[in-house]
């Protein structure tokens, strides 16, 4: 809980696909699936000094945050946070959006336990394989969410440089 001053306002699914439409074009998604995922939830956008974020929620809190904000209390977070929006509204995914788009994505890079190991440690890593698209999506072989990474082809081979990942909590965020 901060006595800082944080304006917290509910937004639909449809603003909210607004502010997503870039990263739904980067990674090739279903605009109509993640539309029906984000319309059962509870979209906040959270308002800093610094940044805001964009979090969700399976419950409503719209009537305990007016209560907390009459006595002064403004809550820093609620529910999960899935987006970082800067004051220059640059946008950047956060770790759970990851765990959504993985569902409805097709630019979804697959790897085996040894290269995942070296992406959660924020390794760059090099494959065989020719990829089509400059970022992707990282998932281990039970399709679970891993990391956003850049896509950087070579001549004879591709670049996967993790951008964020799972691992980046204990490294650096947490």
């Amino acid at each position: 809980m901060s006595s800082q001053k944080m304006l917290v306002k509910t937004i639909s699914a449809h603003e909210l696909m607004k502010i997503l439409e870039k990263i739904i074009m980067e990674f090739d998604c279903s605009y109509d699936e993640i539309y029906e995922h984000f319309s059962k939830c509870y979209i906040y956008e959270i308002i800093g000094e610094k940044f805001s974020q964009i979090s969700l929620s399976t419950s409503d809190f719209s009537n305990i945050i007016n209560v907390m904000s009459k006595i002064g209390l403004h809550p820093y977070m609620i529910g999960t946070p899935i987006l970082r929006v800067t004051k220059s509204k640059k946008i950047f995914p956060l770790l759970p959006l990851g765990n959504i788009l993985t569902k409805y994505c097709k630019k979804i890079i697959r790897l085996n336990e040894n290269l995942i190991n070296k992406i959660i440690y924020g390794k760059t890593i090099e494959i065989n394989d020719k990829i089509g698209f400059n970022r992707a999506i990282i998932v281990n072989k039970y399709g679970e969410f891993i990391a956003y990474a850049k896509i950087k082809r070579e001549k004879n081979y591709t670049l996967i440089i993790p951008e964020l990942d799972i691992g980046w909590y204990l490294r650096k965020g947490g």
